[in-house]
């Protein structure tokens, strides 16, 4: 039985969040749920401190990707949450 991890987890922030893991499993050659748990299992070890998006422009980072486009765009979100 093959499902979507779409359908039982829903990402943060569809929108920021799953363009990010989206480029990452292209650059990477995984799956949108191979990505998500790299992501996941990184904020755990950072004991959930870093948001998700966060997280996960740091594994973009790790994969040569050039992450500058999404900075602005993570960075008004957080602030946007805090405020």
């Amino acid at each position: 039985m093959s499902f979507n991890l779409e359908d039982v987890i829903k990402l943060p922030d569809r929108g920021i969040a799953e363009e990010i893991v989206e480029e990452i499993a292209k650059r990477a050659g995984k799956s949108h749920q191979e990505v998500f748990s790299m992501i996941s299992e990184m904020q755990e070890r950072m004991n959930n401190l870093v948001s998700f998006e966060v997280v996960a422009l740091i594994v973009a980072k790790e994969f040569g990707i050039d992450i500058s486009k999404y900075i602005p765009i993570v960075e008004e979100k957080i602030f946007n949450e805090t405020a």
